[in-house]
């Protein structure tokens, strides 16, 4: 009876972090919020035997039954414990949101009968998804939709998909490519990591000067960037290639940006 759990622990942060923010710097705390949190945990974990249905579906193993038995338990929490929250806290807006994660699921899962989930879009929409719990925190914590619920979620959904960026530059390019002697080279193979940032920090000027966000935004995102361009400069052949070492400074990096989230907000 040991219950499937996804192996991407990266996915794990991008569940706690984005939830926990949207609870912290909601202006009213209830108990309700961890309801809210067994149903995003439950659907976040109903993913994972889904997927290996997905994968798996012309050549079914023998531990079918047990990935079903439990894909029905994600799925009977999520129901259960979201259903009490929609319909008896009386919080409608829950109703549209899982509808919007019940679409980005099944967007997830096509692409995987595509051998795509490992794609940029298959990671930015599961990000995407992932990072609603800010504003789902937000609102169940408050009882309304305000303009900070929305950019909290907006802002955990930039950081965490120029990770996704990072990590391919450091674990599928870099080692398999000869390194650049020089650093313009190696800038240049790291365009898609960096020209995200540039992106980002344009999408934070236009929110910044309509009166959205204030100044100190620009910090939260200042460690990942400087971590990035290191990154690009520092080349990572396939023997220096540690995985472990990646997702710990992965992890740092995540509680940095939380720190920054709660004291630019807070």
């Amino acid at each position: 009876m040991k219950p499937p759990l996804p192996r991407e622990h990266g996915a794990w942060a991008m569940l706690f972090i984005p939830f926990i923010l949207g609870w912290l710097l909601a202006p009213i705390w209830q108990g309700r919020t961890f309801l809210l949190f067994i149903a995003s945990l439950s659907f976040f974990l109903l993913r994972h035997p889904l997927t290996v249905f997905v994968k798996r579906w012309h050549h079914p193993s023998k531990d079918w039954q047990h990935l079903q038995r439990w894909a029905v338990i994600y799925g009977g929490i999520t129901v259960v414990s979201g259903g009490w929250l929609a319909f008896v806290e009386q919080l409608w807006w829950l109703i549209p949101s899982a509808l919007l994660g019940g679409l980005l699921l099944l967007f997830n899962l096509w692409l995987t009968s595509k051998r795509q989930e490992m794609s940029i879009i298959a990671e930015l929409s599961g990000i995407f998804g992932l990072t609603m719990g800010a504003a789902l925190a937000y609102y169940v914590s408050s009882g309304e939709f305000a303009p900070l619920a929305f950019l909290l979620w907006f802002i955990n959904f930039l950081y965490f998909g120029g990770t996704v960026f990072y990590i391919k530059l450091k674990v599928r390019q870099q080692p398999r490519l000869p390194k650049p002697e020089s650093i313009t080279g190696r800038f240049l193979q790291a365009k898609a990591c960096l020209g995200y940032q540039i992106v980002v920090f344009a999408l934070l000027t236009i929110l910044i000067l309509q009166g959205e966000l204030v100044w100190g935004a620009y910090l939260i995102f200042v460690p990942a960037t400087l971590k990035m361009i290191w990154g690009a400069w520092q080349w990572q052949d396939k023997k220096l290639l540690n995985i472990k070492r990646l997702g710990v400074i992965e992890l740092i990096h995540t509680f940095i940006f939380a720190g920054l989230v709660w004291g630019v907000a807070g």
